[in-house]
């Protein structure tokens, strides 16, 4: 997958998989909604129970997004290894809340269930994973054809994941 192939796949999937590990390894995975913004992933995502324990002594994380055809003849998986940071900047928070609408008004037919839309700015959750490398890959068995694209980033927060 090209870097443009990654980009409008991310932007048209509802659920991908944000995957954490404990200090002693044990890895924890939970489906998230997302919003893909300038090469980074933003959730929201309140710093409770397990996954808040897990984050709060190991911020680097993998998500991953992916797509398989009824027939399992089309497949196209995107991995993205990086940091997770709070996001405490509200023109940034209200940047992700507007595109989060855009993308699931738009993914889902103009119905858009959820929470987080009546939280003010500066109660809502809001994380950015920072990304240290991003992967894609794409098999359409019909068309014959596999696509692989990897981009490596040296992160601005120290040692890349």
């Amino acid at each position: 997958m090209s870097r443009l192939e990654i980009q409008t796949f991310l932007q048209n999937q509802l659920l991908g998989r944000l995957a954490m590990a404990t200090s002693d390894g044990r890895p924890y995975v939970i489906p998230m909604p997302f919003c893909y913004i300038n090469d980074s992933i933003y959730i929201r995502l309140p710093m409770t129970g397990r996954k808040g324990a897990i984050l709060a002594e190991n911020q680097h994380v993998c998500f991953e997004v992916d797509y398989c055809s009824p027939a399992m003849d089309d497949y196209a998986s995107v991995i993205i290894d990086g940091v997770i940071k709070p996001v405490t900047d509200l023109v940034e928070k209200q940047r992700v809340r507007d595109a989060t609408t855009e993308k699931y008004t738009r993914l889902r037919g103009q119905y858009r269930p959820g929470h987080g839309r009546q939280t003010p700015l500066e109660d809502l959750p809001t994380v950015r994973i920072i990304h240290a490398s991003i992967s894609g890959r794409r098999i359409d068995r019909a068309a014959g054809n596999e696509q692989r694209w990897s981009h490596q980033m040296v992160s601005s927060v120290g040692n890349p994941p």
